[in-house]
């Protein structure tokens, strides 16, 4: 089994957009590329806030890490290494907030990734009322086989579901509520002129909007870089 540790940010007050992404990749990247059990390390760069929902109960975000662990024992090993240390320490010099989930990946539609497939859709979303999060990731999948396969122009579709939300980050910069976010969507295209024509179609609203146990309450359009 693979987990994610899946960090949900903004930036540091009184930095610029550039600012921020230059230390992220430049600094903070070659920093947690050394974390004692990572597997693989991804940071999605927001290029277009298609949507974010006025009521959204997740702060607000400019930028979100993917780090993959083994399990959550070797995270939790990886968090008391002097590397992490490291991190924790940098984390303040460019985040505002952040909101740390641990995510597991369904494969809905397998395909390439970033090099391959480079437009990348991604969104946060919340459970429906009425809708319990004990259980909705299996109650998701059973209703949802096969899902994304009707989006146009969609290369892979991976549904990330909240698996476990009490890993905070204890630095200097603000944490988020946890309890805000249930899932990460990701959809990849050829171009961005595909995504955005898939995200206007009837196919990709109802999978996005339409979905009658998630609301989306940010939509971006990303570049994925993989530092590891």
């Amino acid at each position: 089994m693979t987990i994610y540790r899946c960090g949900l940010f903004n930036r540091r007050s009184g930095l610029t957009h550039e600012q921020f992404r230059n230390h992220w990749i430049n600094v903070h990247g070659p920093l947690a590329k050394h974390l004692p059990g990572l597997g693989t390390y991804r940071q999605n760069h927001i290029l277009e806030r298609i949507h974010e929902a006025a009521d959204s109960p997740v702060q607000a975000i400019d930028g979100i890490s993917q780090l993959s662990f083994s399990s959550v024992a070797h995270m939790v090993t990886s968090d008391a290494s002097p590397e992490y240390a490291a991190c924790k320490e940098d984390i303040p010099k460019f985040q505002g907030g952040i909101t740390i989930l641990v995510i597991e990946a369904d494969e809905m539609m397998p395909g390439p990734g970033a090099q391959a497939a480079p437009a990348k859709l991604l969104w946060v979303s919340t459970r429906r009322d009425g809708h319990d999060s004990e259980g909705l990731r299996q109650r998701w999948l059973e209703a949802n086989r096969g899902a994304g396969r009707d989006v146009p122009g969609a290369r892979r579709f991976v549904q990330n579901f909240v698996t476990e939300r009490g890993h905070p980050v204890k630095t200097a910069a603000l944490s988020g509520d946890p309890d805000g976010a249930e899932a990460v969507s990701e959809l990849w295209f050829d171009s961005a002129e595909q995504l955005h024509a898939a995200v206007a179609s009837e196919a990709g609203r109802r999978l996005i909007h339409g979905d009658p146990m998630l609301r989306p309450v940010g939509i971006y359009r990303m570049e994925e870089i993989r530092v590891v």
